[in-house]
């Protein structure tokens, strides 16, 4: 994404990055208008990979190739604008951001001062718990690390690639001639090699888990790979001496272009990407550079001033337009409206400038100062900062995360608090002490979370198809119960073993986010829908051989199912719990499914926070919005047995309107959909009064 001192002489280069840059910038502005813009990121990755080989080529065959000068060279060029950047964005989270977001951006501030952004942003999408992290300020450094991360390797095996043709010279005796040239095929079969294993990747793992694969560097080391390519190549506009050939390259180029183009307008957020779908704005990119197009229309319209000033500045101009898109609107108290974006775009082409001419040309202009051993040490200083101040605040929100949550151990044995303020049958109890207390806090309620949860009872991956139960609760219990689901079941499970340990009851939990336990699939990707019905057949077996007396389960409402044509979603999805329950409750085990949680107000902890909110009558959701489609009472119902219990605690979140955020003190949501660990504890004696009696009526 960076410039270097060489594209001054491609106008054409220059303009390609342009176009990059600002369709990456108009699609995450205007996400709507140019759904595919994203492919802007692929664009840069070709150039890049053309223009970092194409140097590499002229330094050996000049004689001064060494790696540690090209990883230098490669510092000076990026490290000082992006940690500029990731200094002023971590400030901007201090200043504006909610302290929720704290701990996440700041450990993705530091990911990305290591050019790691990208595998963070990996495991996170395949880590359940952070599926309701929200996009940080410097997501979009994920870009520059995978391509940093090319470039790690890619000069080592230009190094192999020497030492192999090297001793090729030796063993076929080649002419002076020879021996300048032979290094080139060798690097280059060397670099095909990686393509075709890199875009077979790709296409793969896109296939098996897109959320994964997007980041990833093995899945978009093709795309370097094929600009690096291009260095070994001769440019089809080379040495033309005719007006007609400089007109086909022309063609060629808008060719290349088009495609470019149809990309960022046809894909959207739905096309599995990058996959196969990357080749089309590679390869027009490829074209592009390959063509070198000097015909007249072309040329003027690339060497125009405000094109060539944008490619210019488009990796400043990348560096900050993203930290201002998710900050302003905290800055501002409102989403982002036409004039806070045109504004953004003014800002970040100011602040592009200003980076461009007072910190990347002065550095560029000294760099010959700098010897590769200095500018490593300038490096491990300037990141050793940026890391300092990334784990500071970090330490800060855990450490504010942990004091709200000791908050809690005082109010919990207080009068009405929590659930205990809405019984499911009775009068609501009022405690004037709790009046305008929210704990934890909204700023830590992500936080919240079951110890079992974190700790070794924390299930499966999204692709890992083994049930892993957790014994918790009394060991060697007169009662076996086991607690089974996804991560709606699980925020249960430290108010269960509570349950369990005061009744002396064996507690296991089963848990695997993502995959409600029911006999029929969800709409969702091959990996996910393979991994959930094994493991699910798996778990049903260990349940059966389980010997239990109680299987507790629940699911996340609102799921699109996945019905065969002519069948309705509710018949699909009952369907599917009331053959697995009758098959569990025929071996003699009692099943008790607990209906879902409402969703709150989109924003809800943002909500919270705002000044003067009334904790009592804000922020609320109407019943029609927060009651997603939940499938376990309509199965309870069809199945009309008396081993298959429903326990619903609707009345519990909502009156006869809107469902609350806030109930006797306690914030009920650590997120858009789970329930904090504080609030679901103060269910637990609503739990315990629906199972006791019918462990007790099984035992008869």
């Amino acid at each position: 994404m960076a410039n270097d001192r060489k594209t001054a002489l491609r106008a054409d280069i220059q303009a390609l990055r342009a176009v990059a840059v600002l369709a990456v910038v108009l699609f995450h502005l205007w996400p709507n208008r140019l759904t595919g813009g994203y492919v802007g990121v692929d664009v840069f990755f070709v150039i890049s990979g053309f223009l970092i080989t194409s140097h590499i080529v002229r330094d050996v065959e000049a004689g001064r190739f060494s790696v540690p000068t090209f990883w230098a060279r490669r510092m000076l060029r990026l490290l000082p604008a992006s940690l500029l950047v990731l200094v002023v964005t971590a400030v901007g989270v201090w200043a504006l951001a909610p302290v929720q977001h704290w701990e996440q951006w700041f450990r993705e501030i530091a990911a990305s001062g290591l050019y790691a952004q990208n595998w963070v942003l990996a495991a996170d999408a395949v880590d359940y718990l952070a599926a309701e992290n929200v996009a940080s300020p410097v997501q979009h450094y994920w870009s520059l690390s995978a391509e940093e991360q090319f470039y790690l390797v890619w000069p080592l095996l230009i190094g192999l690639s020497l030492l192999v043709a090297r001793r090729l010279r030796r063993s076929a005796s080649l002419s002076q001639v020879g021996r300048q040239a032979s290094w080139r095929p060798v690097a280059a079969g060397v670099l095909a090699l990686v393509v075709v294993a890199s875009l077979v990747t790709s296409v793969v793992w896109t296939g098996a888990d897109q959320a994964y694969a997007y980041f990833i560097t093995p899945t978009r080391a093709w795309e370097f790979g094929a600009g690096a390519l291009l260095a070994f190549l001769p440019a089809f506009g080379r040495a033309r001496t005719t007006a007609g050939r400089g007109a086909l390259t022309g063609m060629v180029a808008w060719a290349g272009l088009a495609l470019i183009a149809v990309s960022a307008i046809m894909f959207t957020s739905a096309t599995p990407f990058p996959g196969a779908f990357a080749a089309v704005p590679v390869l027009g990119t490829v074209l592009v550079i390959w063509a070198q197009a000097t015909d007249r229309f072309t040329t003027r319209l690339a060497g125009l001033a405000p094109v060539q000033f944008l490619g210019d500045v488009s990796y400043a101009v990348y560096l900050w337009h993203w930290p201002l898109i998710v900050l302003v609107p905290y800055a501002t108290g409102h989403d982002l409206r036409t004039l806070d974006k045109l504004a953004i775009l003014a800002a970040t082409i100011l602040l592009a400038w200003a980076t461009r001419r007072w910190i990347e040309k002065p550095v560029l202009r000294h760099r010959h100062r700098f010897a590769p051993r200095g500018t490593f040490i300038s490096a491990a200083v300037a990141t050793a900062l940026v890391l300092g101040v990334a784990l500071t605040g970090g330490h800060t929100a855990r450490e504010h995360a942990r004091a709200e949550l000791a908050a809690v151990a005082a109010l919990t044995g207080a009068e009405c608090f929590g659930a205990a303020a809405r019984p499911p049958s009775g009068e609501s109890c009022t405690n004037p002490d709790l009046a305008g207390i929210a704990v934890p806090a909204p700023g830590a309620a992500h936080s919240d979370v079951p110890e079992l949860f974190r700790g070794r009872c924390a299930g499966t991956s999204k692709t890992d198809s083994q049930p892993k139960p957790c014994s918790v609760g009394a060991a060697d219990g007169s009662v076996r119960v086991a607690l089974i689901g996804d991560s709606h079941a699980v925020q249960y499970s430290a108010m269960l073993a509570s349950i369990a340990e005061r009744n002396g009851w064996e507690l296991d939990t089963y848990s695997k986010g993502a995959c409600p336990f029911s006999d029929v699939r969800r709409a969702q990707d091959d990996v996910l829908h393979a991994a959930c019905t094994t493991w699910i057949e798996r778990a049903k077996t260990m349940l059966a051989d389980g010997d239990y007396d109680l299987v507790v389960t629940s699911q996340v409402s609102g799921v699109d199912w996945a019905p065969p044509q002519g069948s309705s979603t509710e018949e699909f999805a009952e369907g599917g719990l009331v053959s697995l329950w009758s098959g569990l409750a025929d071996q003699g085990i009692h099943v008790v499914s607990v209906a879902d949680v409402p969703r709150p107000v989109r924003g809800v902890h943002d909500c919270l926070q705002e000044a003067d909110r009334n904790l009592t009558t804000d922020c609320r959701v109407s019943r029609a919005e927060g009651l997603l489609y939940d499938p376990q009472p309509g199965a309870v119902e069809r199945l009309d047995r008396p081993d298959v219990t429903l326990v619903d605690l609707t009345d519990v979140y909502c009156d006869d309107r809107e469902c609350l955020p806030v109930i006797g003190g306690a914030t009920v949501y650590r997120d858009s959909n789970h329930l904090t660990n504080t609030f679901a504890r103060t269910l637990e004696p609503y739990f315990e009064s629906a199972l006791v009696p019918l462990v007790r009526a099984d035992q008869r």
